[in-house]
């Protein structure tokens, strides 16, 4: 798989190159698991090292033109010099943030690629196939077309932030809804690069991908026919008119005016409509998560999703 070098952006295939051929970085991948936070402590110690690399390249890359541009022995060569500094730190600001861009641009791309392949291998092209054949007679007056219901399959998920949904859409399918509630707060708070800290601020929610949250809020809608999902615990917030103890005990967060707990949650079909997901709290319904309530957050996460189409 084709990567870039952060000093230089000059394209490379993974595996094959220990150093740039450009630039001579070190391009060895780092060991241990995206998870580790050894792994994390030494990846944000080497993008300092990778930032003033990066400078030091660009001011190279600069210095060369000028020396060829204006030989030493010109009386303003020192004058010219300091000019140049100040461009190479200029310049190096303009890289750095197209870098940044080109890079984010390049992570979403590649995600879409992996989404598009991992669909493409779980399409059902004999299932297809059937369909044709099956219009075909329909067109020719001798057979009935199916329903979209018995014809319908998911859209393969999207995300800005490179989230992988194959394990809760799995979870969900198979009917797992304690473990696929688990797997959505896990999901949430990758999505909000919020892992270490293990809670989401108001500001979280104001910020969290909006694509993301689409994305959540379809999956579990699908995989529980209309009964779970953001969408329709909105709906319900809105027929209370904001009314959080209202609305808790529409979704039974709130049982006898007691508030529930999270293992008290009706992890199943049987649960009434909006039960799940739970993502405004963890502990308990009345508690909210981080330095938020439950109310606030939820209030937020009702606003970041009227953001979306």
């Amino acid at each position: 798989m084709s990567s870039y070098c952060p000093i230089c952006d000059t394209e490379y295939l993974e595996g094959e190159h220990q150093r740039c051929s450009r630039c001579g970085w070190d391009l060895t991948p780092v060991p241990g698991s995206p998870s580790s936070k050894l792994r994390k402590a030494f990846l944000a110690k080497q993008q300092i090292q990778i930032d003033w690399a990066r400078k030091m390249w660009v001011r190279h890359q600069m210095q060369g033109e000028f020396n060829h541009q204006h030989p030493p022995g010109n009386r303003s060569h020192s004058e010219r010099f300091s000019q140049l500094e100040n461009q190479v730190d200029e310049r190096f600001k303009q890289v750095t943030i197209q870098l940044q861009e080109a890079r984010e641009e390049r992570a979403y791309l590649q995600s879409q690629l992996e989404w598009i392949s991992t669909y493409l291998q779980g399409v059902n092209f004999q299932h297809i196939e059937t369909l044709l054949g099956q219009v075909s007679d329909w067109m020719q007056g001798s057979a009935v077309l199916p329903t979209q219901e018995e014809t319908a399959e998911p859209f393969y998920p999207s995300s800005e932030v490179g989230i992988d949904y194959s394990r809760l859409m799995n979870l969900l399918s198979k009917g797992k809804w304690r473990k696929a509630d688990e797997e959505t707060w896990a999901i949430a708070l990758k999505a909000a690069v919020r892992e270490e800290e293990g809670w989401l601020s108001v500001e979280d929610l104001q910020r969290f991908p909006k694509t993301d949250l689409a994305t959540l809020d379809w999956i579990w809608d699908y995989y529980s026919h209309g009964q779970f999902g953001l969408r329709v615990q909105q709906q319900i917030w809105e027929t209370v008119q904001g009314d959080y103890t209202e609305f808790c005990d529409r979704v039974r967060w709130r049982v006898k005016d007691n508030w529930i707990y999270y293992d008290e949650l009706d992890f199943s079909l049987e649960a009434v409509t909006g039960h799940l997901p739970a993502i405004a709290w963890r502990k308990r319904a009345c508690y909210g998560v981080g330095k938020s309530t439950a109310q606030e957050a939820l209030i937020t996460l009702f606003e970041s999703l009227q953001m979306i189409p």
